[in-house]
């Protein structure tokens, strides 16, 4: 596989061997484009702030990932995997109000997790 001649480059870089697009920081290979996917590289982060990530069809997938809300701390003993993680300070005491059109949402207050269902009411999950 063909790489670029430099060890610190950075960009997009044409894999022709795959029919890709790779992508470079500082001699790092970082992901690739592959026709209408792009793959990032094991151990590479994709961060989106201010307006957010909207998805307009098909799946977000994380394959034994976890979908951590707000800053919630590390759990005692064993890392969960698959795992709906929502807490920390700026979670506390914040709660959805009034009714929902067909839908519902789920969230943390200080001790509880807690949903809210199309007709406004929230309440606990109980076990």
């Amino acid at each position: 596989m063909a790489t670029p001649a430099s060890s610190t480059y950075t960009g997009w870089y044409e894999d022709r061997e795959n029919s890709r697009l790779d992508y470079y920081y500082k001699g790092t290979k970082c992901g690739h484009l592959n026709g209408t996917t792009f793959v990032l590289a094991t151990g590479v982060a994709l961060t989106v702030t201010d307006t957010g990530l909207t998805v307009s069809s098909g799946n977000i997938v994380g394959t034994l990932a976890n979908v951590k809300i707000g800053a919630p701390a590390v759990f005692a003993t064993t890392q969960g995997q698959g795992v709906l993680h929502m807490g920390g300070t700026s979670l506390s005491g914040i709660a959805p109000v009034g009714a929902t059109v067909t839908s519902g949402g789920l969230f943390a207050s200080d001790t509880v997790c807690r949903k809210i269902i199309a007709a406004g009411t929230a309440s606990n999950i109980e076990t």
